[in-house]
């Protein structure tokens, strides 16, 4: 069986995590998986919107804890630590290839995301959720401390202090908090969620996809960067679009009053 699956949708690809027996917990085995179909679809080129979803009633789990337990057991401490170490930075690689995908990144979360899970959630450009969403740091319930970019993502969607509230406490985040939070973009109905999840990312996939790619660099890069410095990185960016056919199409379309068809 493997561990994650690609499917295209047209010029959509649909990544399935698919590990539900195990709460498709991130093993290094599964983290390698991730990263290989990441990988596979960035080199494919087509992919105008990425659906990151998951098989079962957990988007993820986090952290392969059987593994870890198993590991613990066998090795002594400088070897489990050297186990773990593998195991994270396998993650990361698969965090860093899912970014290096050239078009906006969705998850679709219809279950709880814990830990790593909720990690690999907000590493995504957005998060849509049915009301079942659950997102749980989980991280210090076990003594650790985040992986996955989950420090340098869920403080920049709401705020330092927030951030730290939410790790310390490590209670269950649902839906209807989470939306309020901005953890997630759009809360979708769950009676048939993978139609609904689909069809906003469908839409997604229709823009024109190096304006969308140049925005995506541009709010990436901003922080830390003076107004001065995003000014000109703006003017950059927006000079060498304004002469794309999208962007031609677009001031076509908005002169004709009809719908753009953007192909770029």
């Amino acid at each position: 069986m493997n561990l994650v699956k690609l499917d295209w949708h047209d010029t959509v690809a649909i990544i399935s995590l698919n590990r539900p027996d195990a709460a498709n917990a991130i093993s290094i085995e599964f983290a390698e998986a991730l990263r290989g179909v990441a990988q596979e679809v960035a080199g494919e080129g087509r992919a105008r919107a990425v659906l990151l979803r998951a098989e079962g009633k957990m988007f993820s789990g986090g952290g392969d804890v059987g593994s870890m337990l198993t590991k613990k057991a066998e090795l002594d401490k400088d070897a489990y630590g050297a186990f773990f170490q593998s195991l994270v930075n396998g993650f990361h690689e698969a965090v860093r290839a899912l970014r290096a995908i050239d078009a906006p990144l969705i998850a679709a979360v219809n279950g709880t995301a814990a830990g790593g899970g909720m990690s690999l959630a907000l590493a995504c450009d957005l998060v849509l959720a049915s009301p079942k969403a659950k997102f749980v740091p989980a991280y210090p319930g076990i003594g650790l401390s985040t992986d996955g970019g989950m420090s340098w993502s869920l403080p920049r969607i709401v705020g330092s202090k927030k951030a730290m509230q939410m790790l310390i406490e490590n209670r269950p985040i649902g839906a209807d908090e989470a939306l309020q939070l901005g953890l997630i973009s759009n809360l979708l109905d769950e009676t048939d969620f993978d139609t609904a999840a689909l069809a906003r990312v469908e839409a997604i996939a229709r823009l024109p996809r190096k304006a969308i790619a140049g925005i995506r660099k541009l709010i990436e890069d901003s922080a830390g960067v003076s107004l001065e410095r995003q000014l000109e990185m703006e003017l950059m960016t927006i000079g060498r679009l304004a002469t794309a056919p999208d962007a031609l199409e677009g001031l076509d379309a908005f002169a004709a009053r009809r719908a753009p068809l953007f192909t770029d």
